[in-house]
């Protein structure tokens, strides 16, 4: 849906830029950040002026979800970003600030770069022969009527660089870049939205809104366990609902956000602006507006922070008469949201099911059978591509962390794939990677035969698409927890001379969706600590998607900054699974000591938790931090001289060799991992940030792409210049192996064992020989004597 085929937001958008007119609206800036701007409205003399709330928004090409650059090869050749506009929003105004480098041999009065929004040209970006080399930034005006809930813009690269009549448009010379860093600004003015349950999840979320998912929640005062149980199977859910996009969910104890929000509260516990609202005696779902509320400042027109209120916020109210209601309240919304609908739900009863099965996360591969691409991607149309360079065919695999792939021949993936048959035979091919990393190629026949291709003929399109199937295996080494499948198309063009025409662009090109790829038959076995595997998918925690055998555990007072890393951390966990967290556990760490057996995973986080854990595990810890100071173990050898000496390669040895003691009270997070002392073959994780801010740099860090990959060992240690990781401390195993990949997995790993059994089998196996030999001889002497 857009605004020109909706009247209701077509009606909006010309009543907001009507009055926009008459108020003598700014021209929107090119701010860092998002800010709000209240702009008076006229009126007679002797009223108050209204306000009207307006948002920049800022957003470079890369927070869109681009890379570092946007390259243009060729004449003709494009590329774009795409944005959306929340529904609750209308747009006002929009600039565009493209930085972008052109190639020197370019002509100056013939090239240029078309801008397109929505395939409308909105601008050209001039290619001067004096900045040519240089890094050049031009600002746009956007027309708002031209944006529509999702959009796309495009650069498209008119080159030329010779005055002859003839020129190659594919020429090496003919090329630009555009800068991720390049910026969209726009301005928007929020929009009233019905107090309807039936548009649930908007405007909580909406699935327009490319941005990171930030929802703040609402409690009256220091919620209780259960209550913090209720609310992570809400956060969980969300964050299964942002995605790749990331999710934050800031704690608010007694105030009211100026933004969409959620708010938890029982009869018990009410914050002071719910005093007004009727009080309930069942679990109970409501969407109420700010104006319904008891806030007296409102007045004003502006929040205790001296910003505009937005009188359109929206707050989802999760209501019971106690805790338990809460919960239920809570579980009904994540597990029955399908069938809400109006301002308010009375929850009757909710029936969670059993347990989920180990790796039965909705957004993991499936494991029992082969998963063909189709089920790994919105629609068909996102495997397929046209024009001779097209864009880059992009399916995402998420695996359990476990999975064991070791010595094994690798991945199978039956492949099969359509194009539209060549002219003759020439250097077209896919190219077949994983995150970035070549795997195979395959060339693009004129016949669609070659190798272990064969030919499959398509009924409807008999003389117009070839296709061809391959089984290749993607290396084990090559995969890991968040995984890519790239499929590049290439088709060489045929030009029989310079002055031979351009070729038609009408080659189409597609994966089909019967292609799968098998990840059954894999054991589950790990060995642990890896922190890495629970910065990218929260394991071994997600190992159970609901989070059956996870428990958090929490200072007994918690600040808001710990309740947001818990329900950011398990909004975390959503993403990676797709599924909320309706049975985790809540505990506080005075109730861990009593606690003989417990056979659960244990998360906690605090500033004040490392010093529980110090009093009651000291000698599994790998490192620490108590008020005191900071207690730091290394490890004694980052390799083995006795693999290294004996060729097997290098292998860690983890066990503590040296430790520091040190006072400071500088900035510093940390994320340590270890066994629980508790039972055998669980895990312990522990966030730990001695301020607030330590706490929000481990979110930020868990959050970003880029500093998850640097996090792995038993100890993540976060400054401001970056991240260490290290593997000190005990390594235990997790999951289980046939017997045959179990011996061989410990052999790997004890060569001198491996050494002395080869040798031990050579004598035998010799001995054995020598007997054999000695009893033929023998039999031969006794058959001659004879």
């Amino acid at each position: 849906m857009n605004h020109r085929t909706n009247p209701t937001r077509y009606t909006a958008l010309v009543t907001g830029l009507l009055l926009g007119l008459l108020c003598g609206l700014p021209t929107a800036g090119l701010a860092s950040t998002d800010t709000a701007v209240a702009v008076p409205l006229p009126v007679t003399t002797g009223q108050s002026a209204p306000k009207v709330i307006e948002w920049h928004k800022t957003r470079t090409f890369r927070e869109l979800g681009t890379q570092a650059s946007l390259p243009l090869r060729g004449g003709g050749s494009s590329t774009g970003v795409g944005f959306g506009v929340r529904n609750d929003e209308l747009v006002t105004g929009a600039r565009l600030q493209l930085s972008y480098i052109y190639s020197p041999s370019v002509i100056e009065n013939l090239s240029h770069i078309k801008v397109y929004l929505n395939e409308e040209v909105v601008g050209i970006l001039p290619m001067p022969k004096k900045r040519a080399g240089e890094r050049i930034r031009h600002e746009l005006s956007l027309d708002p009527l031209l944006v529509t809930d999702y959009n796309q813009l495009r650069m498209e690269l008119i080159g030329h660089y010779t005055l002859e009549h003839c020129e190659d448009e594919q020429h090496s010379s003919l090329w630009a870049d555009i800068s991720g860093s390049s910026k969209l600004d726009i301005t928007v003015r929020p929009l009233p939205v019905t107090n309807e349950l039936g548009i649930f999840p908007e405007p909580f979320f909406d699935r327009r809104d490319f941005s990171r998912l930030v929802l703040p929640v609402v409690f009256a005062y220091a919620p209780s366990d259960t209550t913090l149980e209720a609310a992570g199977a809400v956060t969980s859910w969300f964050g299964g609902l942002a995605d790749w996009r990331g999710a934050r969910f800031p704690v608010s104890l007694g105030n009211l956000p100026n933004r969409h929000a959620i708010i938890f509260a029982s009869n018990q516990q009410r914050p002071a602006f719910l005093r007004d609202y009727p009080l309930v005696d069942r679990p109970t779902i409501a969407v109420v507006s700010r104006r319904q509320l008891y806030l007296p400042g409102d007045e004003d027109g502006e929040d205790e922070s001296g910003n505009a209120i937005n009188p359109y916020s929206k707050y989802l109210l999760i209501l019971g008469r106690d805790d338990a209601q809460l919960k239920t309240a809570a579980h009904a919304l994540v597990l029955g949201q399908a069938v809400l609908s109006g301002e308010q739900v009375v929850v009757e009863s909710v029936d969670i099911g059993p347990e989920r099965a180990p790796y039965d996360a909705p957004k993991w591969i499936r494991l029992d059978r082969p998963t063909k691409f189709g089920e790994l991607v919105n629609s068909p149309g996102d495997l397929q591509v046209s024009g001779h360079r097209p864009e880059i065919i992009r399916v995402n695999l998420r695996l359990p962390a476990d999975l064991f792939t070791w010595r094994s021949r690798g991945v199978p993936v039956d492949l099969n794939y359509r194009y539209t048959p060549l002219i003759e035979q020439d250097e077209s091919r896919l190219n077949v990677s994983i995150n970035e990393e070549f795997v195979e190629a395959f060339n693009l026949r004129e016949s669609g035969k070659g190798g272990i291709k064969k030919r499959v003929r398509v009924p409807l399109l008999e003389d117009g698409l070839f296709g061809s199937q391959n089984q290749f295996y993607i290396p084990a080494f090559k995969v890991g927890s968040n995984n890519q499948l790239q499929f590049d198309f290439s088709f060489a063009r045929h030009k029989k001379s310079l002055c031979g025409g351009n070729p038609i662009d009408n080659v189409r090109a597609a994966i089909d969706a019967d292609s799968s790829i098998d990840f059954s038959g894999f054991p589950h076995f790990a060995a642990l600590p890896n922190l890495g595997f629970f910065a990218n998918s929260g394991f071994p925690f997600t190992r159970r998607p609901d989070l059956a055998d996870s428990t958090l555990v929490l200072p007994s007072q918690p600040s808001r900054h710990e309740l947001e890393a818990v329900l950011t951390v398990l909004g975390n966990m959503g993403i990676s699974t797709g599924y909320p967290a309706t049975r985790v556990q809540v505990r506080r760490t005075d109730q861990i000591e009593g606690l003989k057996q417990f056979d659960r995973e244990l998360l906690l986080i605090g500033r004040n938790t490392h010093e529980t854990l110090t009093a009651l595990w000291q000698e599994k810890l790998p490192t620490g931090i108590s008020r005191l100071g900071r207690e730091l173990g290394l490890p004694k050898r980052a390799v083995n001289l006795l693999h290294d000496w004996l060729g097997f390669g290098t292998d860690p040895d983890p066990s503590t060799s040296t430790e520091v003691m040190l006072e400071s009270n500088g900035p510093l997070g940390m994320i340590i991992g270890f066994e629980s002392p508790l039972q055998p073959g669980r895990s312990v994780v522990s966030l730990i940030g001695e301020r607030d801010q330590d706490l929000q740099r481990l979110l930020s860090a868990l959050g970003s792409s880029d500093e998850v990959r640097q996090m792995h060992g038993s100890t993540v240690l976060l400054r401001d210049n970056g991240i260490e990781s290290l593997l000190v401390g005990d390594v235990y195993t997790v999951g289980d192996l046939p017997l045959k990949d179990r011996i061989w997995y410990f052999l790997s790993n004890h060569p001198v064992i491996l050494v002395t059994l080869t040798l031990l089998s050579l004598i035998i196996v010799a001995f054995l020989l020598w007997r054999a030999l000695r009893v033929i001889v023998a039999m031969r002497v006794h058959e001659q004597a004879r």
